[in-house]
C-alpha cells in the first residue's frame, strides 16, 4: 500500500497540537531515564513546554477553516480547537499544580507526566472526529491514562480502589459504546456521522427504531464519561482518591472532550432524531443537577464535595446541549471554559491543604484559612462564588446563558429546575465560605502545601474566574462562533 496516496503533509499539519504533544511525551519518557532522583522535576518543565508550544500553535490555527484529515476520520475546526485550548490549559494547571506533590508523595517519575500528555492527546482526537471508532479508540486510549494516574499513589488504599472501580466501571461503558457502534453500522453500513444522518432520514421505522436503541447505548459510554446521571456512580469515589492533581484534570479535560463529541454525535448524526433525544436529555439534564446538588449537600470531605458538584455542573451543561440552538452549543462551550478556572482553582486549594498520602481534605480543615492565608481565602470564595452562580464571575454569566439557551428553545420548566438547583447549591458551597470566614481560627498550624506553581495556579484560576466573569464578551463570541456544525 502506498501510504502517500491516501495521507499528505496537510494530514499532519491539521493534528499539530495532536503531534506536539505526542512528541514531547516521549522525549519525557527519554529523558526520564538519565534524570537524577533529585532532579526529575526537569520532566514537569518539559511537559509545560509540549502544553505551551501546542497551546500556540492551537491559536494560530483557529479560524483558518474546517479542515479534514485522514480521509475524513479527523476534523480540525474552531470548536475542536477552542475545546484543544481547554484541555491544554487543564494540563498547565496540573502539572503546576503536580511539581511538588509528586515530590511529597514520592511519585516524581516521568510517567506521571507522560501519561497526562498521551492521554491529552487521545481527549483532543476525541473531540475533533465524526467518525465513531476514532471517538472508540479515543476513549479508551485516553481512559486508560486516567485509570493508572487514578491509582498513582500507590501507598494509599482510597487510590488503588478509587482506580479499580473506575476501569471495572468504564470498562462496561467501553463495552456498551462498541456494542453500540456495531449496531450503527449493522444498521446503515457506515461509522461516519455524516453518512449515518443521511441514512437515518431515510430509515423505515424499524431502522429508526434500532437506531435510536443503538444511540442510547452509545450514550451510556458519554454519559459515563461526562458524569451524567445514572453513569456518575464512580465520580466522588474517583475524585476522593486520586492524586489531587489528576482529580482536577480528569474533572474539566475528559469532561470537555466527551461535551463536544457528543455534540457532534447528537447534533449532525443524531439529527433526523432530535425530538427524541431532547426528550431524554430534559430528563438526564434535570435529574442529573438535582442529584448532584441534592448529594452535595450532606459532603464533608472538600474533594468528595467537588465531585458530586461534577455531577451537578454536568446536568447544567447538559441543559445547553438539550436547547439544540446555536445559543446552547456556544453556551456550553464558555462554561466549559470558565469551569476549568473555577474547578481547577478549587482543587488547587484542596491541595493547598492536604498532607502527605494526600489526606486532610475535610472542609472543616479549611477552618481559619482565610485569617492565615488571606489571599488563598479570597480565591477560594471566588471559586465558590461562581460554583453556585453568583454574580460577577464566569460562573454566573456561564448558567444565565445556559439557561436562556433554554428559555429560548421553550424549556421553562428546564431552565426553573436549573435556577432552584442553582440556588440550593449555594448552600454547600456558601459552607465553605463560613467555614473559613466565621468558624474561627483552626487549632495549631496548618499543614499546606507550599509550592510557588501551585499557587500560582491558584492565582489563574482565581483572576480567569473574575476575568471572564466582568468581561465574557471576547469568550463568548468565540465559543458561539465556534459550534457552525
Amino acid at each position: 500500500m502506498n501510504f502517500l496516496a491516501y495521507y499528505s503533509i496537510n494530514d499532519l499539519i491539521a493534528i499539530a497540537p495532536q503531534l506536539i504533544l505526542t512528541i514531547f511525551g516521549f522525549i519525557v519518557t527519554l529523558v526520564d531515564l538519565w534524570l537524577p532522583k533529585g532532579e526529575k522535576s526537569a520532566n514537569a518543565f518539559i511537559a509545560l513546554m509540549g502544553f505551551i508550544l501546542a497551546g500556540i500553535v492551537s491559536v494560530m490555527m483557529f479560524d483558518s477553516g474546517t479542515t479534514s484529515a485522514f480521509v475524513g476520520m479527523i476534523v480540525t475546526d474552531n470548536a475542536s480547537l477552542f475545546i484543544d485550548l481547554v484541555i491544554i490549559i487543564a494540563g498547565i494547571l496540573a502539572i503546576a499544580m503536580s511539581v511538588n506533590f509528586v515530590d511529597r508523595e514520592d511519585i516524581n517519575i516521568g510517567e506521571y507526566y507522560s501519561i497526562i500528555l498521551f492521554s491529552s492527546v487521545a481527549m483532543m482526537f476525541f473531540a475533533s472526529t465524526y467518525n465513531l471508532i476514532v471517538m472508540f479508540i479515543s476513549v479508551e486510549t485516553l481512559s486508560i491514562g486516567m485509570y493508572i494516574l487514578t491509582g498513582f499513589l500507590k501507598n494509599k488504599s482510597e487510590s488503588i480502589e478509587a482506580a479499580m472501580k473506575y476501569f471495572i466501571l468504564g470498562s462496561f461503558a467501553s463495552g456498551f459504546l462498541v456494542f453500540g457502534i456495531g449496531i450503527m453500522y449493522g444498521l446503515f453500513g457506515s461509522v461516519d456521522l455524516n453518512v449515518i444522518s443521511a441514512s437515518l432520514t431515510k430509515a423505515a421505522a424499524i431502522y429508526k427504531a434500532l437506531g435510536i436503541l443503538a444511540f442510547m447505548l452509545i450514550f451510556i459510554a458519554f454519559g459515563f464519561k461526562i458524569a451524567a446521571f445514572p453513569f456518575h456512580a464512580w465520580t466522588p469515589d474517583v475524585y476522593a482518591g486520586a492524586p489531587t492533581p489528576m482529580s482536577a484534570f480528569m474533572s474539566v479535560a475528559p469532561k470537555a472532550a466527551a461535551i463536544l463529541a457528543l455534540m457532534r454525535l447528537l447534533v449532525v448524526g443524531m439529527h433526523p432524531i432530535q425530538i427524541e433525544w431532547t426528550q431524554m436529555l430534559w430528563i438526564i439534564a434535570a435529574v442529573t443537577m438535582t442529584f448532584g446538588n441534592t448529594v452535595a449537600l450532606w459532603q464533608k470531605d472538600l474533594k468528595r464535595l467537588l465531585g458530586y458538584s461534577s455531577i451537578s455542573h454536568a446536568g447544567y451543561m447538559l441543559v445547553g446541549i438539550t436547547a439544540a440552538n446555536s445559543l446552547g452549543y456556544g453556551a456550553v462551550l464558555f462554561y466549559l471554559f470558565g469551569y476549568l478556572f473555577m474547578n481547577l482553582g478549587a482543587f488547587s486549594v484542596a491541595e493547598f491543604i492536604s498532607k502527605k498520602g494526600d489526606t486532610n481534605t475535610e472542609i472543616a480543615n479549611l477552618k481559619g484559612i482565610a485569617y492565615k492565608y488571606p489571599l488563598i481565602g479570597a480565591a477560594m470564595l471566588i471559586f465558590m462564588f461562581s460554583l453556585a452562580g453568583v454574580p460577577p464571575t464566569v460562573g454566573f454569566i456561564g448558567k444565565y446563558y445556559l439557561f436562556s439557551a433554554a428559555v429560548q428553545s421553550h424549556l421553562y420548566w428546564l431552565a426553573i429546575i436549573g435556577v432552584i438547583n442553582s440556588a440550593i447549591s449555594a448552600y454547600f458551597y456558601l459552607n465553605v465560605v463560613v467555614t473559613m470566614y466565621m468558624k474561627g481560627d483552626t487549632e495549631g498550624e496548618f499543614s499546606i502545601l507550599n509550592s510557588g506553581l501551585l499557587k500560582t495556579a491558584i492565582l489563574i484560576g482565581a483572576v480567569g474566574t473574575i476575568i471572564f466573569g466582568i468581561f465574557p464578551s471576547y469568550i463568548l463570541s468565540i465559543a458561539l462562533h465556534s459550534v457552525a456544525f
